[in-house]
């Protein structure tokens, strides 16, 4: 599995370099997710030394930057549910499953997110961003979200479409999610909860005006 060190040099590039240089098969709604969740926002104007995350390309998923591989049963999990996320999104004509109708914009999609062994019930949002290296969100403000489902969503899923996302979401204990909000019109939107091996869960961008 290629793992990738991301950082904005990296990211900066146009679409179609970073898509070929990560390998990543899917669409740019991808790549641009990851390059605003790396972006500093206007207020960030100093350099920072940090650790950014590595791409996980099979998974499409984002991690530690210490991590040396994910476990495969991981790597399956979050192949599926970045999947099963990003099939439920597109056939109800949303850029995001996470952001859902709460987003202005259908150009960014849901990546995963494997953080491993650690303390990231709810309450523990700022170790997560931590965590993944997401220093760009350091100074977000966190809302708790009372679902995993947007409002919407809760309403209109059903048939084999539900029993795909629901199933898998289902595999994780203390699943919760929250956004993390910043003074530009971007929020970072996460969902993860514990399996056996780990945490993990999804990760994606929002739009609000």
């Amino acid at each position: 599995m290629t793992a990738v060190k991301l950082n904005s040099h990296i990211l900066e590039r146009d679409a179609d370099t970073i898509t070929e240089q990560l390998n990543i098969q899917s669409q740019q709604a991808t790549v641009r997710t990851l390059q605003v969740l790396l972006r500093r926002s206007r207020a960030q104007l100093e350099p920072i030394h940090y650790n950014p995350p590595i791409f996980l390309s099979q998974s499409l998923s984002i991690a530690p930057s210490n991590t040396d591989v994910a476990p495969q049963d991981i790597t399956d999990y979050l192949e599926k549910l970045v999947r099963a996320a990003q099939q439920t999104a597109e056939s109800h004509y949303y850029g995001s499953f996470l952001a859902g109708q709460t987003s202005e914009s259908d150009e960014f999609a849901d990546v995963g997110v494997w953080l491993g062994e650690g303390d990231y019930q709810r309450h523990h949002e700022k170790e997560i961003l931590d965590k993944l290296g997401l220093i760009a969100w350091a100074d977000a403000e966190i809302d708790q979200m009372d679902g995993l489902y947007d409002e919407k969503l809760k309403v209109e899923l059903q048939g084999p479409e539900a029993s795909a996302i629901g199933e898998l979401l289902d595999g994780l204990e203390d699943c919760h999610r929250f956004f993390a909000r910043r003074q530009d019109s971007y929020f970072a939107c996460f969902l993860v909860g514990r399996s056996k091996a780990g945490w993990c869960g999804l990760a994606s961008i929002g739009v609000a005006s």
